[in-house]
């Protein structure tokens, strides 16, 4: 069978590999020895005509896409031209939106002939199987599809083993040069690309859907796999490497292993993670930095305890600012993420936020409006309360749009005070003096200042702020 998977047409500054496509991909290829092509339609910019081309050059038999709830509009809007132009290509939609709206989707676009619900190496396979061999695929883990007006819906399992799965190809990947910036300016360089170590997360975060996609489950790829596999893009010539883990430093233990492999095995990989701040002691980032780790993502979201008991983040603010100087004392680049709009929260409440973000001056951050996204903890009690109407599954909704507590014009006012006292932040004595000691200890902030020195978008930036 000729098989095609894609990403969603659009477009984004973060040009990141699409990892889940290649999974399924090698696990095709192991299990079947299917044809299969690749488009990354999202990262190429594609629109949803160029996808429609693409199509129509290989005619697969099955088309597999992923999408988002912030690409599901432009998803389905492409699949129908593809559905009316290559009526006998066969449709199969997953991903986070679509595990969570699948019945939804197949009764609004009867285009879309499947949808796979959660991990898809497996079901994808098992589909593939059963349409060749002409039979149903009632019995096909995560399937879920119509037979007439009548529901065919399997519940998806977990993969426990992830060393089970194939390597992927990255060589597949056409037309993209991979890499990360923001706002016009580089912050990675060389040959780029990401990779799991991980899947995902044993915490609840009201906003956040990972929870409820993985069943609060959290199932690491032991140590010589992970190993064995940034040693092979080394060798390959890759520079910078991008863990998309959702909390790689969970086990501490198993991220030691890692660290003093890399160590052994001199692997110099540029390597950037997220962790949690209270899984970021002082011993532990050493190791990591030593071992190629120079960039640490933290969700930090509040520094009020009413709204981190909110967003259920077991979190304290003073394990945050524990972690980030953890991190700064070791040479690391930290970035630090908060989220403004919180129904229980009042506007002193987000200045005080934003004063945090004053004292902590992470090397990056990101200011966020709340988001009701499907799939999470916050759009179930929204539902519940009469916040959203049924229809609202569509796409995501921001706090403002579901209750009257904060003004749209409001929370993007205190947004860009954020990140003008972030800015300020590093205008004294001091911050210029903590530039200069991380310059020295950070090969990766090195090559992202010097190489941005005669960036007239860094520049303007730097001097007017992130508006």
């Amino acid at each position: 069978m000729k098989i095609m998977l894609a990403t969603p047409p659009g477009s984004t500054t973060e040009l990141w590999p699409p990892l889940g496509l290649l999974y399924i991909t090698a696990s095709i290829k192991e299990r079947r020895g299917d044809e299969v092509k690749v488009v990354d339609a999202f990262c190429r910019g594609m629109r949803g005509d160029d996808l429609v081309k693409e199509v129509l050059g290989v005619r697969p038999h099955v088309l597999g896409m992923n999408c988002s709830t912030h690409t599901f509009l432009e998803t389905v809007e492409a699949l129908a031209k593809i559905s009316e132009s290559a009526p006998d290509t066969l449709i199969v939609l997953g991903g986070y939106h679509a595990t969570f709206t699948a019945e939804r989707i197949l009764r609004a676009y009867p285009f879309i002939d499947y949808v796979i619900k959660g991990e898809a190496e497996r079901s994808f396979v098992n589909l593939l199987n059963a349409l060749e061999e002409g039979r149903s695929p009632s019995n096909v883990d995560g399937i879920v599809y119509l037979d007439g007006k009548e529901l065919v819906e399997r519940p998806y399992k977990l993969i426990e083993d992830l060393d089970s799965l194939p390597a992927i190809d990255r060589d597949l990947l056409q037309g993209v040069e991979y890499g990360y910036g923001i706002k016009g300016i580089p912050l990675t360089f060389g040959k780029f690309t990401t990779m799991t170590t991980s899947r995902g997360c044993p915490f609840n975060c009201s906003y956040c859907s990972c929870a409820a996609l993985f069943q609060r489950k959290w199932r690491a790829r032991s140590v010589g796999s992970v190993v064995n596999e940034m040693e092979a893009l080394y060798d390959q010539g890759y520079e910078n490497v991008v863990l998309v883990d959702d909390n790689f430093t969970f086990d501490q233990k198993r991220t030691e292993g890692i660290c003093d492999a890399l160590i052994e095995r001199r692997v110099r990989l540029r390597l950037f993670c997220e962790g949690r701040a209270n899984n970021a002691s002082y011993p532990l980032l050493k190791k990591m930095k030593r071992a190629g780790f120079d960039v640490i993502y933290f969700g930090a979201e509040s520094a009020v305890p009413k709204t981190l008991e909110f967003y259920h983040k077991n979190v304290r603010p003073e394990q945050v600012q524990e972690a980030v100087s953890n991190a700064k004392r070791n040479g690391m680049i930290v970035i630090t993420s908060f989220i403004l709009g919180a129904p229980v929260e009042s506007e002193e409440d987000m200045r005080c936020t934003i004063d945090f973000i004053r004292q902590l001056r992470p090397h990056g951050v990101q200011l966020n409006i709340l988001d009701y996204l499907v799939g999470t903890q916050l759009w179930e009690e929204a539902m519940a309360q009469g916040a959203l109407v049924p229809d609202s599954w569509r796409t995501n909704h921001r706090v403002y749009e579901c209750y009257d507590v904060h003004k749209r014009e409001d929370l993007e006012g205190l947004v860009d005070m954020g990140y003008d006292t972030y800015i300020d932040s590093w205008k004294n004595l001091n911050g210029v003096i903590e530039l200069l000691r991380l310059l020295l200890s950070n090969r990766t902030a090195r090559r992202v200042v010097f190489s941005n020195l005669f960036n007239r978008n860094a520049r303007s930036t730097i001097m007017n702020g992130w508006k």
